[in-house]
């Protein structure tokens, strides 16, 4: 049953809604309408009453069913960021089930065979179950022992007499952990990371090939333990050893990069680190879809609040109404507008483009943090609608959780970014934004203040002393502070970058007043720092207030319309709905819950 979208394509439009649609999505609505309608009508919903496992199993079907309903092969989504991006977005926001199988499936497994692949028998029919999603793609790296990147322990072996790889566990801290490999029915094809052993040399960590599980069982030699339940976002998770797992020469995902010959003779490029390096890039793209999915939810949490804001009215007030109800609203839509921006223009690099790795990593530090705060804040301010499950605000928390460790948690990617030597971050910009290196008259003063305080964090990292003013117990503190500065004046250019291109008044008004409310907020969470390093004095911490009140104001006046241009398909909970009272008694009536009691009430 197809779900009926509470927008559609903007049409009959309102140029304001339509203005800030753009802005925030995109130019390319047909396809991203196209992509949510099929999500939607798959009918997907938050499960009561089921097993995490019963729950984890029904990921496979729904991508099935959405791959059939695209009438695409996998490949042809891998390939196109646009659409992967769409799909990853749409299935946070209307698909539970089907979200968090996704980037394995495409990104990690899909993307490492088209990057890395030899096009050989062995893998070409691995890549057609894929493709079908009749076998679900997995992507094993983390061990036990730590994620360890080309440190790790796993080994995979040359035996040049049988001319075969053997995939080895030689302790149980190497075993992988976590890949959803633990549902003995579901066909799993796995990108699994080793350290490549040829005649005793160490030739660095690289991906293999491995049909894991089939429909007749296990591969040979490999031991799966089924992980505890999560809290939210049900996979089959498992721990996973190898026992002398042999494995044809084919299984090595290395072109380019390593290859073996039928004789056993090795051909290389590049040192082992480097290898590693190029071939794990290929998470940069699930980095990517797995931060601006984190964005969707919360513009979905977001829209929530709005409309069950303007219904519910305890003591004769409407919620909405409330002015610290309001303030919160403007303050999260303005950072979501400004990180999904963000997020959206890294998706429109090149793949090509050296830079966008680092884009992307900056990405999933700061989208997935932004959306968690804005999700928790909405589901607060729903109280007890809130909580329930019916109503999507505890499975996007939960999606979040999972997404922010996923493919590196956050912390340890904003210490390895804030420390990089390879790119000058305070010089960093989007094609089209504002460089940082022009600061000045021209720039508005927030900018200025942003920028000020990341230049000074990037020094303080790459110097000999740590800045005093940073709150933190040694150097990593620093570097988180200085990535996360980086990635906040990024989306306050990006963002910015919009107002010019946006034809509609009103909108474009609009997106000002967010851009200076998202800047102006961000000064005013690090209003310590500022007044340490002599950038903020007592008139300055009063002029930002005054302005935070009057762009806010600005926003509160438009709630609906800024709400309405993230176009979010008519969800099945009761906050979502035009009547939420409505709403329950048609829950009540249907479900017959309380069908007894009211029948013992009547007598």
């Amino acid at each position: 049953m197809k779900i009926a979208s509470s927008v559609r394509a903007w049409g009959p439009p309102d140029p304001v809604v339509s203005g800030l649609g753009t802005a925030i999505l995109g130019g390319d609505l047909d396809m991203q309408m196209w992509i949510r309608d099929i999500v939607a009508g798959l009918a997907d919903r938050p499960a009561s009453g089921q097993t995490h496992p019963e729950e984890a199993r029904l990921g496979p079907a729904l991508l099935r069913q959405v791959l059939a309903d695209l009438a695409v092969d996998g490949s042809v989504i891998t390939a196109n960021a646009r659409m992967r991006a769409a799909l990853c977005n749409w299935s946070m926001i209307a698909s539970p089930h089907l979200l968090p199988i996704l980037t394995g499936h495409f990104d990690l497994a899909i993307g490492a065979i088209l990057a890395l692949g030899d096009r050989s028998d062995y893998q070409q029919q691995m890549l057609a179950d894929l493709e079908t999603g009749a076998a679900i793609g997995v992507f094993a790296l983390t061990e036990l022992g730590g994620t360890n990147g080309a440190n790790q322990r796993t080994t995979a072996t040359w035996d040049s007499v049988r001319r075969e790889i053997v995939l080895s566990t030689p302790d149980i801290s190497a075993a992988k952990f976590m890949p959803n490999l633990a549902d003995p029915t579901i066909p799993k094809i796995v990108v699994a990371t080793a350290r490549l052993i040829v005649e005793g040399r160490d030739e660095g960590v690289l991906p293999f090939l491995i049909r894991l599980r089939r429909p007749d069982g296990l591969a040979d030699g490999v031991e799966v333990t089924a992980l505890p339940d999560k809290a939210g976002a049900p996979m089959d998770h498992a721990m996973i050893q190898f026992d002398d797992v042999r494995l044809p020469r084919q299984a090595l995902l290395g072109s380019g990069l390593v290859a073996i010959a039928e004789t056993g003779a090795l051909t290389t490029q590049f040192e082992p680190p480097q290898r590693f390096h190029i071939a794990i890039s290929v998470l940069g793209h699930g980095r990517l879809d797995l931060a601006n999915a984190a964005a969707a939810a919360a513009r979905a949490a977001l829209a929530g609040l709005v409309n069950y804001g303007g219904q519910r009215a305890p003591g004769g007030k409407r919620l909405i109404d409330r002015d610290a109800v309001r303030l919160d609203a403007a303050t999260a839509l303005s950072a979501i507008y400004a990180t999904t921006v963000f997020g959206r223009r890294v998706g429109d690099l090149d793949p090509d483009d050296p830079q966008r790795p680092i884009f992307s990593t900056l990405a999933k530090i700061l989208l997935p943090d932004t959306a968690r705060e804005v999700v928790a804040m909405c589901a607060d301010r729903l109280g007890a609608q809130g909580t329930l499950r019916i109503n999507h605000y505890a499975d996007w928390l939960a999606a979040i959780a999972g997404l922010r460790i996923a493919e590196g948690e956050t912390q340890v990617l904003a210490i390895t970014t804030g420390r990089s030597r390879g790119v000058d971050l305070p010089t960093l910009h989007l094609p089209d934004t504002l460089d940082p290196t022009t600061t000045g008259p021209s720039m508005p003063w927030w900018l200025n203040m942003l920028i000020a305080r990341e230049k000074t964090l990037a020094a303080a990292v790459h110097g000999a002393e740590i800045d005093s003013a940073n709150v933190g117990l040694g150097p990593d503190s620093t570097a988180i502070e200085s990535a996360v500065a980086s990635a906040e004046r990024m989306a306050v250019t990006a963002i910015l970058s919009t107002v010019a291109e946006t034809a509609d008044p009103t909108a474009r008004r609009l997106l000002d007043a967010m851009t200076t409310v998202y800047a102006l907020d961000r000064i005013r969470l690090r209003g310590h720092w500022y007044t340490a390093h002599d950038l903020m004095s007592p008139k300055c911490a009063i002029e930002i207030a005054a302005e935070l009140s009057r762009f806010a104001t600005i926003i509160t006046r438009h709630l609906n319309q800024l709400a309405a241009a993230f176009a979010i398909p008519q969800l099945p909970g009761p906050v979502h709905t035009s009547n939420y009272i409505d709403a329950w008694d048609t829950y009540r009536n249907t479900v017959g819950g309380w069908t007894a009691l009211d029948a013992r009430q009547s007598r």
